[in-house]
């Protein structure tokens, strides 16, 4: 058993030290979380509500609950948190604003607009915050929009990749489970915010334990109860006669021969994305379609 231990060590030292690492990282988070706790400053927001049901695809429990979580998650991120189903053609609402708006973009507007006009933003009037607007009225391009809006620190946080990524997240569940998609709407983005996500992984607290616990099964599985086979062969059994015949073989250097080649290296370039915000305007963010 130990001489295997001992060819092993190394895995076993590196699963200790990630789970070890893993913990403390966990650990920090929670009691940063616990003590996070900012003070709201922003004393002009015309309301105090952040879910807007006006689609009516919630019921009061849910719409209850998701209030009070939104309520811990902005004074864990220092962001307004906000939610608006509707269940209306926006069209001529966005192109009175935005006259050439494209129909995907109906909800952009209508988030930012709503934004500005109750001055959302936990730190001040149009400050840091998000929205997310999903209306489930069918435009004419036969589709249903969805935008999530950045203001503030959120906007410099949220890259293309990241917002797609929690669009994704809630459009997993959203036709199903409309609560369960809005709640992963707001963890998701105060898993974000606090920087717990990983490479926009869904990796659960327990994997780490749990990958641990197969490596241990798999060890004892095969080491349990090992012992050393039963020599059933020697020297001389598959030789005829049964007696060894050994023969003198030799081999003689003659000559060194040395061919030199030269290889020509070769180099490459790869290229980055660049995110920037256009037409200066205060708002970011993005959107989805279904």
């Amino acid at each position: 058993m130990r001489e295997y231990f001992r060819y092993f060590r190394w895995l076993y030292i590196a699963f200790a030290i990630m789970l070890a690492v893993f913990c403390v990282i966990k650990g920090a988070q929670a009691i940063n979380a616990k003590v996070s706790y900012y003070e709201r400053t922003n004393k002009e927001c015309a309301t105090t509500q952040r879910v807007f049901d006006y689609a009516d695809v919630l019921s009061d429990k849910e719409e209850k609950k998701l209030t009070e979580l939104i309520e811990k998650r902005q004074k864990q991120t220092n962001c307004d948190i906000i939610l608006i189903t509707l269940k209306e053609s926006l069209e001529e609402y966005a192109k009175a604003i935005e006259p050439s708006v494209r129909s995907n973009e109906y909800v952009r507007v209508y988030a930012e607009q709503f934004y500005e006009a109750n001055n959302f933003g936990y730190n001040k009037p149009n400050g840091d915050g998000v929205v997310l607007v999903d209306n489930w009225f069918r435009e004419k391009d036969g589709k249903i929009h969805t935008w999530f809006c950045t203001t503030g620190i959120v906007q410099d946080k949220y890259s293309d990749a990241d917002i797609d990524h929690i669009l994704d997240r809630v459009y997993r569940y959203v036709e199903t489970n409309p609560y369960k998609a809005y709640k992963t709407y707001v963890n998701d983005f105060y898993n974000d915010m606090q920087g717990s996500r990983l490479l926009h992984l869904d990796i659960p607290g327990y994997f780490p334990l749990l990958v641990g616990l197969i490596a241990a099964i798999i060890f004892i599985a095969i080491n349990w109860k090992s012992k050393s086979g039963k020599k059933t062969t020697n020297a001389v059994t598959y030789v005829e006669g049964k007696r060894a015949n050994f023969v003198n073989r030799q081999d003689i250097f003659i000559r060194k021969s040395v061919t030199q080649h030269r290889i020509q290296s070769s180099s490459s370039s790869g290229g980055g994305s660049h995110r920037s915000g256009g037409g200066g305007r205060s708002h970011g963010g993005g959107g989805h379609s279904r």
